[in-house]
C-alpha cells in the first residue's frame, strides 16, 4: 500500500468546492540545520487566482482510509472466494444425535415392556 503525494488530487470533491474546484500539489522543499526537508500542501484553484489551502494532512488520512478499506475488501473477497471454492468434508454431528454422557437415561429405553 503506497501513499504519494500527488494521489492528494483524488480527494478534490471532498476538499474543494466552488468557486476553486481545479486540484494542485505543490511540494516545497527547504533546507535546514537538520538537513533538507519536504512539505506538500493541496491547494484548490479557481479563475482569478481564487486559491484555498486544504493542507495535507486531512487528504492523506482521507487517502489512507481509502486504501485500508480497499485492502480489507480485497483481503475478504479473497477469503470469501477461498471459502466458496472449499470441497465440503464430512462434518462429525453436533448435539443431541451425537454420544452424550449428559443425556438422561431412563429404564424405558433398556428394556420392552
Amino acid at each position: 500500500m503506497a501513499i504519494w503525494p500527488g494521489e492528494a488530487k483524488l480527494t478534490a470533491p471532498v476538499f474543494c468546492s466552488a468557486p476553486a474546484t481545479e486540484p494542485m500539489v505543490v511540494s516545497d522543499t527547504f533546507h535546514d540545520s537538520e538537513g533538507t526537508s519536504t512539505n506538500y500542501t493541496l491547494y484548490c484553484v479557481g479563475d482569478h487566482g481564487i486559491l484555498t489551502n486544504e493542507g495535507f494532512a486531512l487528504p492523506m488520512l482521507v487517502m489512507l482510509t481509502a486504501h485500508v478499506v480497499i485492502v480489507t475488501s480485497l483481503v475478504l473477497l479473497a477469503k470469501f472466494i477461498k471459502t466458496g471454492t472449499e470441497p465440503v468434508r464430512d462434518r462429525p454431528v453436533q448435539g443431541r444425535f451425537q454420544s452424550d454422557p449428559n443425556l438422561p437415561v431412563r429404564t424405558e429405553d433398556y428394556f420392552e415392556h
